[in-house]
């Protein structure tokens, strides 16, 4: 290779880890076009207008390298330091997309988790890497990346390599548990939601002092809030008499949170919003 290659080129080295130094060709093909993906992709974020251009050299026992190669948009030269600088950053941007898909097994992650470690060697800030990794695009194309060498017996493992170092390794026995499949879920489920509801509370036990907690069945379950209602404290203040059996007219907030372990949501809190009414129990009569 020339000085003038080795100016426009940077190298990523994907290995499949084994002892028969051979894979299915099915595993290569369908790793090769969702890392070919993930790199277009990255590349829409960080290149600014510049192409990206794959290349894959001969096999070799165990990997396979794909070049990466700019291709500038324009007249400017392919060979000028920024496009280099940006062909390394770029490279080490991808291993660090994979590295945090490690460490948060493909759910979206949080840019203020201490336990994401960015390479602070690359020009490219944390929020940026953590932005293009929460794509489920990106977050999908490695998934299946890692499902299709897990389903591949001579496949003991899976890395990824770049800008002379090792950018990630994925071991065989943890594929099961990095393979994420929730994408529809997370795109529909927010962790925590609120729904307003026009309900009637039975009242169990209530206190007249504002801003104190009153206990009420709603739907056969018992529930309890900070009643802070001004209408509801101005019914009380008027002289409203409350009896065993009456309930009230509300129009209340159920804040509900997502059970990853559940799959569903559960109410958290109630707040009653607005005192529509008081509905007495009715008097019995007697039959005699």
């Amino acid at each position: 290779m020339t000085n003038l290659d080795k100016m426009k080129r940077e190298s990523m080295r994907i290995s499949f880890e084994g002892q028969s130094h051979q894979i299915d060709a099915n595993t290569l093909i369908n790793v090769l076009t969702h890392y070919s993906m993930i790199i277009s992709e990255t590349n829409k974020e960080l290149g600014y207008g510049k192409d990206i251009s794959l290349k894959i050299n001969a096999l070799e026992k165990g990997s396979f390298v794909i070049d990466i190669t700019l291709v500038e948009k324009g007249l400017e030269s392919l060979f000028c330091s920024n496009n280099i600088h940006y062909l390394k950053d770029f490279v080490e941007a991808i291993g660090a997309i994979f590295a945090v898909y490690k460490i948060c097994k493909g759910k979206p992650a949080k840019e203020s988790d201490t336990t994401i470690n960015i390479n602070g060697n690359i020009n490219i800030d944390r929020s940026t890497i953590i932005n293009i990794y929460n794509q489920p695009i990106i977050r999908e194309a490695i998934s299946k990346s890692i499902e299709t060498a897990n389903e591949d017996v001579n496949v003991t493992g899976l890395s990824v390599e770049g800008c002379g170092h090792e950018l990630v390794n994925f071991a065989k026995e943890d594929f099961h548990e990095l393979i994420y499949t929730d994408f529809d879920l997370e795109c529909i489920l927010p962790q925590e939601k609120k729904e307003e509801v026009e309900a009637v509370l039975a009242i169990i036990r209530l206190s007249f002092e504002k801003g104190s907690k009153w206990q009420f069945l709603y739907n056969g379950f018992k529930i309890q809030m900070i009643v802070k209602d001004d209408a509801l404290m101005q019914h009380i203040d008027n002289g409203a008499k409350f009896a065993k059996g009456d309930s009230i007219k509300v129009r209340m907030e159920i804040t509900k949170s997502y059970n990853e372990a559940y799959k569903s949501y559960e109410n958290k809190s109630y707040r009653i919003k607005e005192f529509l009414g008081h509905i007495e129990q009715p008097e019995q009569k007697t039959l005699f």
